[in-house]
């Protein structure tokens, strides 16, 4: 098999949204033309037996916030090989082309939302933020703890309410750990009605007038018995801090008719409702595998977050054979705000695969915690310490968007 790995022209696109359709089983048409719109036939990193494609990736450009600091990331979508061509080292040769690009093009990380998580960690990444989803009726869901909100809830229409919802999601991205700066394509993939269900937006202002809150969420039928029978579905909640948290969450338990209200993806590993609700049960909480983020390039990741503390630290990547300018001993020296990061004669303090400095760099987890599972070799139990203080974050990772 003589493959050709390379971007697609615009006329090669249809042929791109046809892969994607078939391996993620995707019959709704204008799913997949959403798809494309959010991909140009530049960012893609297409498979080619001779002039038929045969494997699909994307790699869309995203600024994220990575403990309260932006960085240029390569969001990787639309990951797909037909059946025949399955177990050939086509996706190896996709994705290491796609690593090489992002690198060329200063994107240090990568990140995606994995169908399957075993695939991607073969290809060195690790997973770096949790899934969070809740399901409760709002009738036992009354704040026990925490303040009394001083401000109001206002419901908005889209055009009254965009500008607000992008100065106030903006704020709230700022000292944040993963999150993404929205592009349009994201507040209208969010705002956006579809399926005959309208969009409902809620703008909370504290006392002071400012807002500092929303949410984004659709209302529907679900039975026909006696007393409430709606579900509402927060699409997106956001709340720059836990005065505009807790307006918002009562303005939602106030809906008489609704029985049911999921939050699904929407909220962080750190929300703050299992803490202020007398009963934390009634969440229903569960929690999943978010983002996967992969370490592109390991000297210009490092030295572009903040750091918990000050300190140094040696470590080693042992293997990287798709970004093999990763391999080898480093050495880490930061103030708490500033970072260098330079290669070292050793020796190392730990010694760990790639995938586990991804979970270590966004503060996912903790050295000690990857070192106890086995994740992570360790010469010096000190240097556990000073790693768990350097890669320490003010808050849990949290990507609420998917791409």
């Amino acid at each position: 098999m003589d493959l050709t790995i390379r971007p697609c022209t615009a006329d090669e696109m249809e042929r791109y949204g046809e892969i994607l359709a078939y391996v993620f089983a995707e019959n709704d048409t204008d799913a997949i033309q959403r798809e494309l719109q959010a991909t140009r036939p530049e960012w893609t990193h297409c498979a080619f037996d001779n002039d038929r494609m045969v494997g699909t990736m994307g790699v869309i450009p995203f600024t994220m916030q990575l403990n309260g600091r932006p960085v240029d990331v390569g969001g990787v979508t639309g990951v797909g090989t037909l059946p025949e061509h399955r177990r050939k080292g086509v996706l190896r040769q996709i994705m290491t082309t796609g690593l090489e690009a992002m690198r060329e093009r200063g994107q240090s990380m990568a990140i995606l939302w994995a169908s399957m998580g075993a695939i991607y960690q073969r290809f060195g990444y690790g997973l770096s933020a949790a899934y969070v989803r809740y399901e409760f009726d709002p009738r036992s869901a009354r704040l026990e703890r925490g303040p009394v909100p001083g401000g109001a809830c206002t419901l908005l229409s889209r055009p009254d309410a965009e500008p607000i919802l992008h100065d106030v999601h903006q704020r709230f991205v700022e000292p944040r750990n993963l999150p993404l700066h929205r592009s349009d394509y994201f507040w209208d993939s969010l705002l956006r009605e579809r399926e005959n269900k309208r969009r409902y937006i809620v703008v909370y202002r504290n006392q002071a007038g400012v807002a500092t809150g929303h949410a984004v969420y659709t209302t529907e039928e679900s039975g026909s018995g006696p007393g409430p029978s709606q579900v509402l579905s927060v699409k997106d909640f956001i709340a720059c801090d836990v005065d505009a948290f807790a307006g918002l969450w009562q303005y939602l338990c106030a809906h008489d008719l609704v029985k049911s209200i999921t939050m699904q993806g929407c909220v962080a590993e750190d929300d703050p409702a299992p803490d202020l609700l007398a009963e934390p049960r009634i969440l229903n909480r569960w929690t999943g595998d978010a983002i996967w983020l992969r370490i592109v390039d390991l000297e210009r990741a490092l030295a572009a977050r903040p750091y918990g503390a000050a300190g140094t630290l040696v470590f080693k990547i042992a293997e990287d054979s798709e970004c093999p300018w990763n391999e080898g001993t480093w050495k880490l020296e930061t103030d708490g705000t500033n970072a260098t990061i330079e290669r070292s004669p050793g020796p190392a303090q730990l010694v760990m695969p790639i995938n586990s400095l991804a979970s270590l760099v966004t503060g996912f987890r903790s050295a000690t915690y990857l070192e106890r599972i086995g994740r992570i070799e360790s010469a010096d139990r000190a240097a556990l310490k000073t790693a768990d203080a350097l890669f320490a974050t003010e808050f849990r990772p949290f990507l609420p968007d998917e791409f």
